[in-house]
């Protein structure tokens, strides 16, 4: 071991007893203003949130997602590489987005529809309760729009084969059923189900080997732990003195 290295990483941990609690206070402080929006207006929170996020509001300039904000209809998410956010929908039902996606809340009415629009990326949706006879909770993709009423689900939108083309959209059951409106067909995925759709192809019907206990883990603490820790010591190694 280096001389005065003993010394260094005493400084090092001091410096984290001042910086840890900051990060905290920050992470899980409201970054997007909530005051001119009623508190009666349907809307969606934001659990959790590991990496940058972006949140977009009637065309003003995005601004960062922290957990404890809220989002409502005409909202856009944008997750950057690295990064993921869970939300939690009207009726108990989170939904998880991993990094690269981009989804639009196109409508919020609880006991009826809620809609969301998803542009890129991975979606896993997880409703806990079944909803309310008549009530639907959709996801619309460049291919096809998924109606559910209970159940977990997962959507992956991949690259195109060519520039311009859309994208292929993977649909994953888990548990309960989801209908697919695609083509003016309707097309139902089951549990272990994988339905791979694309425009102007037919759909293919798979099997997949996803595991439910392990889906259902991303939505755990702990998934979300490991994240924050390497969040906190980035910014601690960030705001230390550089001694090499």
């Amino acid at each position: 071991m280096l001389k005065g290295i003993t010394t260094v990483r005493t400084a090092g941990l001091a410096v984290m007893g001042v910086f840890i609690p900051a990060l905290i206070m920050l992470a899980t402080s409201p970054g997007f203003a909530q005051d001119d929006t009623p508190d009666t207006q349907p809307c969606v929170k934001v659990t959790r949130v590991a990496g940058c996020v972006r949140i977009e509001r009637g065309g003003a300039e995005p601004v960062d997602a922290a957990i404890g904000d809220l989002l409502y209809a005409g909202d856009v998410l944008s997750v950057e590489k690295d990064a993921k956010v869970q939300l939690a929908f009207p009726g108990n039902t989170l939904v998880l987005l991993k990094e690269n996606s981009v989804l639009s809340l196109s409508e919020l009415v609880p006991e009826e529809r809620t809609r969301c629009a998803l542009a890129a990326g991975y979606l896993l949706a997880n409703l806990k309760e079944a909803l309310s006879p008549g009530a639907t909770f959709e996801v619309e993709t460049p291919t096809a729009l998924a109606v559910v009423r209970g159940t977990v689900f997962e959507v992956e939108i991949h690259e195109p084969d060519e520039e311009g083309g859309t994208p292929p959209v993977h649909f994953y059951g888990h548990q309960g059923e989801v209908e697919l409106l695609f083509a003016e067909e309707v097309l139902r995925l089951g549990p272990g189900a994988l339905i791979q759709l694309e425009v102007g192809k037919l759909p293919r019907i798979l099997k997949h080997s996803r595991k439910l206990e392990d889906i259902l883990q991303m939505f755990d603490p702990e998934y979300w732990e490991e994240r924050a820790k390497e969040e906190i010591e980035e910014e601690i190694q960030k705001r230390l003195p550089k001694f090499f």
